[in-house]
């Protein structure tokens, strides 16, 4: 199975045509295939330029599927909801939902709000089965081969902040509350994949804070994250990952994650160095108001996993080795 197709296949397909210009016409009740007289929520939605109608309904297995009133070809996913509106390659299919999976929701009109507000409630509760499913470790073999070791990701500031799956994806949660009610959804990496869960939404990922905590350091990925902990060891230091990506919604959590560290504390911006790497660290520094703050880039590579792999090449290679190698 490719997991980055099946997320995408998760992704609330009638917000996704609200920002393509659909409205709602009216919400229906249709028979679906299952046990007598069950019955499930389809949606009839127009696009006022095209008059093109589409009726979409969420399916048992958590795929949102449609088919075209004015022709009968152009039906399935949102897959091919796209390569029938402008996107005819798989990989301009992958790029459009990769930018939109984790990006701030369109204004829905008040006729949509009601029927929104029912699915985001079902992707929440998802979302967090999900990552309640997914299990608790201490180690991965895949992060150690990006160069960080074991007591890493062991130690305590770390602990319990990110989980692994049945297919082995590292599942790192965000949140806009506190316990597992507060997950809003998850970065989900592993070798061949990067990406968010579907349905969810993105705040800030964060490590465990102390007592004492004198200084916040902000990267673009928690793996980043994890690099520059293990290369500037500092017991009073906490950490928070924005995801790779920088909305009004994620702005407020870490302006609030800055406004919680003690006045005299350092905010540490550890963002990419690149272009976008710059901009994102400015939008930060915005932020932090009187909070001293240092702009702290990898001095090797893009990003400080970069720099890690280039510290730890030994220990890298070490993993290759015949009989040699981490435990999970």
């Amino acid at each position: 199975m490719d997991e980055e197709l099946d997320s995408f296949k998760r992704i609330n397909l009638p917000e996704y045509a609200t920002s393509r210009g659909y409205r709602l016409i009216r919400r229906e009740r249709t028979r679906n295939g299952g046990s007598r007289g069950s019955t499930s929520s389809s949606l009839l939605m127009r696009h006022p330029t095209t008059d093109d109608k589409i009726v979409i309904r969420l399916e048992a297995d958590g795929h949102w599927t449609y088919f075209s009133v004015r022709d009968e070809r152009d039906n399935g996913t949102i897959i091919d909801f796209l390569q029938s509106r402008g996107a005819l390659t798989l990989g301009r299919v992958r790029e459009e939902l990769r930018i939109w999976s984790g990006q701030e929701r369109p204004a829905l009109s008040r006729e949509d709000v009601r029927f929104s507000v029912d699915v985001h409630r079902r992707d929440r509760t998802a979302v967090r089965e999900a990552f309640s499913r997914a299990r608790v470790v201490s180690n991965s073999a895949y992060l150690n081969s990006r160069g960080i070791r074991p007591e890493t990701l062991s130690c305590e500031r770390f602990q319990g902040t990110w989980r692994v799956d049945d297919h082995d994806n590292l599942l790192f949660p965000h949140r806009d509350g506190p316990g597992i009610d507060g997950i809003c959804g998850f970065e989900k990496k592993s070798r061949t994949y990067t990406g968010f869960s579907a349905g969810g939404n993105k705040t800030i990922w964060v490590s465990n804070a102390r007592a004492g905590d004198r200084k916040l350091v902000l990267a673009e990925a928690v793996i980043d994250i994890f690099s520059y902990h293990q290369l500037h060891h500092d017991d009073h230091a906490c950490y928070a990952s924005t995801g790779g990506s920088f909305g009004a919604r994620q702005a407020q959590f870490i302006a609030r994650a800055i406004a919680n560290m003690p006045a005299e504390a350092t905010v540490v911006i550890a963002t990419d160095s690149d272009d976008a790497g710059e901009k994102l660290a400015a939008k930060i520094a915005a932020l932090a108001e009187k909070a001293r703050v240092v702009r702290d880039p990898s001095p090797v590579g893009k990003d400080w996993n970069d720099c890690l792999k280039d510290r730890e090449r030994e220990y890298i290679e070490s993993l290759r080795s015949p009989g040699r190698g981490p435990e999970r």
